[in-house]
């Protein structure tokens, strides 16, 4: 035999045992509606299967309505491609988000899920974690390159990302859907939609070696929002075991009702000349795209039936550890004003009652320094209060409750411009900032990565890991984080420095919590 031969044999024979290693792994996997099929990722330690529907398409007399059963299915399904993301209004490429998602199809038929598990599966008890994008309910994808969920997978978990609707096509009510409903709600359908995939966790779980009772919902932005509202929704109960809100809580201490997304519902029909719901229903999709109105979760009654808010300072939220935190620069990219008399008519005109307190708070005497005092007034007003007020009231309830506070900035390479900013280097520790290190997705973004950063995502996908297996962040090796109290005037400092400190900001944050509306808008 040449060894030309040799090679090829064992190569064979290689590929054989992989082969038999797949079937043994469950390459082909059994859910509720259909078998499917996965491919390997990391060298075989991980399968993946992409693009499961878990609902059927919300498209024609489906559109605005619960997500719907989904079509059984008969012969194995390949799973191995991301679905389309839901419809929104695309994203500038000159934006520092852009790389996050990339260019991605869209459709109304995207109610999918994906699905990453460990091909070495043991005893078929592995917790579940299941990512909720953000994008202020109006953009997102379960598909971005950034969440990709094999190396959190590689670690021992299961991860799991659901498409939900956003925009018009997830949150817009209407009297005539209200009627329609046996509910007698409308709106909201984006959180539905999460329900249906949670439900969808809980029966199919165990056949990827998940354990449907031990699921962690984690989510940045809007899909922070999204986990502290499912743990006010009774739909939601016992679908979860704990959860992770990353640079988000609650907005305001008061929501939009189902009568004001009623109005705003029928304003949309009266813009699109679409007088009765029926008419709504064949609008094309584009057409609705178009009049770029935003609709976001509403106190509807049913998916919501109090505010989010007031749940939690009831003590009425769900009784399960809650990990939350906010990162150090998150208004950067964000709408602020340009001039400094812009600044102070801003805060005067949003904050009559407490303008000239907020004025001292965030000084600023030129035009640069008013730019810097407006991010720091949204980050703190948006992004820093809601998860601290979630995280005290959380934790004054008497459930377990950690919190955090992100400083480490990704190293954007040197002058380039973004839509949000002059250059990269003003962006800081910006929004959205922390998850390629949580999903170990450094590799997909053009950034100058070192091995601090590849350190710092190591630390915190143990930590995330950790969480989910016992509802507690430590762990062996890692620095001790405890859990917070009810003044939440401590947190867990992560980022090039790693360790309890004071909250930062905490004086300012203290302020808007006097406020029944904290983010009054931009």
């Amino acid at each position: 035999m040449t060894r030309t031969s040799w090679l090829l044999a064992c190569a064979a024979v290689l590929l054989g045992a992989l082969a038999t290693s797949a079937n043994a792994a469950g390459i082909e996997v059994g859910t509720d509606a259909g078998p499917i099929t996965g491919k390997f990722q990391r060298n075989t330690a991980v399968r993946a299967f992409l693009g499961i529907p878990f609902a059927a398409p919300p498209v024609g007399d489906f559109r605005w309505k619960p997500p719907q059963p989904v079509a059984a299915w008969q012969a194995p399904r390949a799973a191995t491609t991301y679905g389309a993301q839901c419809m929104q209004p695309g994203r500038s490429k000159t934006s520092v988000y852009f790389e996050y998602a990339g260019e991605q199809p869209s459709g109304e038929d995207c109610l999918y899920l994906n699905v990453w598990a460990p091909s070495d599966v043991k005893d078929g008890k592995l917790p579940v974690m299941v990512w909720i994008y953000g994008g202020g309910f109006q953009q997102g994808s379960a598909a971005n390159p950034v969440f990709d969920g094999a190396a959190l997978s590689a670690r021992g978990v299961v991860v799991v990302s659901v498409n939900y609707r956003v925009g018009i096509f997830g949150f817009m009510a209407h009297p005539e859907l209200t009627a329609e409903s046996p509910q007698r709600a409308s709106g909201n359908y984006g959180l539905l939609d999460l329900v249906a995939g949670l439900n969808w966790v809980k029966r199919n779980a165990a056949s990827f070696g998940g354990d449907p009772d031990n699921v962690t919902i984690f989510g940045q932005s809007a899909g922070a929002a999204a986990v502290s509202y499912l743990y006010t929704s009774p739909l939601a109960r016992g679908l979860f075991a704990r959860g992770i809100a990353e640079s988000f809580g609650v907005a305001n201490k008061t929501m939009q009702s189902l009568a004001d997304g009623e109005k705003a519902g029928s304003a949309l029909a009266e813009k699109v000349a679409a007088p009765t719901l029926a008419k709504l229903r064949e609008v094309p999709a584009a057409r609705l795209l178009e009049t770029k109105l935003g609709m976001s979760p509403i106190v509807d009654g049913y998916a919501l039936p109090a505010n989010p808010y007031a749940v939690f300072a009831e003590g009425k939220e769900a009784p399960v550890p809650l990990l939350t935190g906010w990162n150090s620069d998150e208004g950067t990219t964000f709408p602020h004003a340009k001039t400094l008399s812009a600044y102070q008519d801003w805060v005067r005109r949003k904050y009559p009652d407490i303008a000239e307190q907020l004025l001292q708070l965030y000084p600023a005497r030129t035009d640069d320094e008013a730019k810097s005092a407006n991010k720091a007034m949204v980050r703190d007003s948006l992004f820093a209060w809601g998860p601290w007020s979630v995280a005290r009231l959380h934790a004054k309830n008497g459930f377990p409750t950690y919190l955090y506070h992100f400083s480490h900035p990704q190293p954007l390479k040197a002058g380039v411009t973004y839509d949000e900013i002059d250059t990269a280097e003003g962006l800081g520790t910006f929004h959205s900032s922390e998850y390629p290190y949580i999903f170990g997705t450094l590799d997909p973004l053009s950034r100058d990565w070192t091995g601090a950063d590849r350190a710092i995502s190591e630390s915190l996908q143990s930590y995330w890991v950790g969480y989910a297996y016992a509802g507690s962040p430590n762990a062996p090796g890692l620095a001790n984080w405890p859990r917070s109290d009810a003044k939440a005037e401590t947190t867990m400092l992560l980022g090039d420095k790693v360790g309890v400190g004071p909250v930062p900001q905490l004086d300012r944050i203290r302020l808007f919590d006097s406020l029944a509306s904290p983010f009054n808008g931009f």
